[in-house]
């Protein structure tokens, strides 16, 4: 009976032990995603569905993963155009997508930008930017593979990203 026992933890321990590559398991998420989660769901929901972006009919695609440094971005330029009362992809200080982005430490190799303005909830501007081809074309590219977001005084910044 020891025996058997000692055999049992080995093989419990080995298991411990056991390399998950070639698995698809989902990331983990990171700290601090609860406060977006919502606009996660709705945007990949979408991607899951497809969409039609203009005359242009976008295959479903994989969901986004959120990126905690592309939410800091969103939230930089959502808080600079609130702050200044303008609406532009390019911040007051002149700053585009990219050096935002590189500021908040996310080392990219492409990335893409949606704003929105007075939208009241995530279903909404969501539902704005499906309706938008330039926008919704962001939503549904498969090339994306994470995103972040954020909403200061009612404008939205949504950031998309793939790391180098």
């Amino acid at each position: 009976m020891p025996l058997r026992l000692s055999a049992l933890l080995v093989f419990l321990v080995g298991l411990s032990a056991c390399d998950t590559v070639g698995l698809d398991l989902p990331p983990e998420p990171e700290a601090g995603v609860q406060a977006w989660d919502e606009m996660l769901t709705a945007v990949n929901a979408v991607r899951a569905e497809g969409a039609t972006c203009g005359d242009r009919r976008m295959a479903p695609a994989a969901p986004l993963i959120w990126d905690s440094r592309l939410e800091a971005a969103a939230e930089r330029h959502s808080r600079d155009m609130a702050e200044h009362g303008h609406f532009d992809h390019r911040g007051s200080d002149g700053l585009g997508t990219g050096e935002r982005v590189r500021r908040a430490g996310y080392d990219w190799r492409v990335i893409g930008e949606n704003i929105a303005a007075r939208q009241q909830s995530v279903a909404e501007v969501v539902g704005d930017w499906v309706e938008s081809e330039g926008h919704c074309l962001h939503l549904m590219d498969p090339g994306f593979q994470e995103i972040g977001a954020a909403e200061v005084d009612g404008y939205w910044t949504q950031v998309f990203g793939v790391p180098r």
